[in-house]
């Protein structure tokens, strides 16, 4: 029931721009204006042709754009999860230790010292919080 429902108000939607269209495509006006000139380079209700492929081509550009975009950046998020994923499965099943012996594999020294990534993000991280926290109590603001 709310697919049809949902199927019903896309199609009315896809038909009331259709009607639009339609009735500004036939006199070169939008529906229910009044326009000051007969001129339609020099009236904003109206449009020549050439305007009115420029109004789709960008029209078109500035919303498949950034929508391709984002779907771009979280295919390549997905990618690399279930990359990771993969490799986390393939490998064997041992717990990490609370050890800082960084000579011992599958330990908290040994992640430190082969990812500064990670030690350097967490660090960041920290001090960006603080920070945003610091700021918020208003510990900056001048008394």
């Amino acid at each position: 029931m709310r697919r049809l429902i949902f199927i019903v108000l896309v199609a009315a939607v896809i038909i009331g721009i259709g009607v639009i269209a339609s009735t500004a495509g036939q006199d070169g006006q939008i529906p229910g204006t009044r326009p000051q000139t007969a001129n339609p380079n020099a009236s904003t209700l109206s449009m020549t042709s050439e305007q009115g492929i420029w109004l789709l081509i960008w029209t078109v550009f500035l919303t498949i754009g950034p929508l391709a975009t984002f779907a771009g950046f979280l295919t390549f998020i997905m990618w690399w999860g279930n990359r990771q994923v993969v490799r986390a499965s393939k490998e064997d099943k041992q717990p990490l230790e609370f050890s800082l012996n960084p000579a011992k594999p599958r330990t908290l020294g040994y992640v430190i010292v082969h990812s500064p990534r990670l030690v350097i993000g967490l660090v960041l991280a920290v001090l960006i919080g603080g920070a945003v926290f610091l700021a918020l109590i208003g510990a900056f603001t001048p008394r």
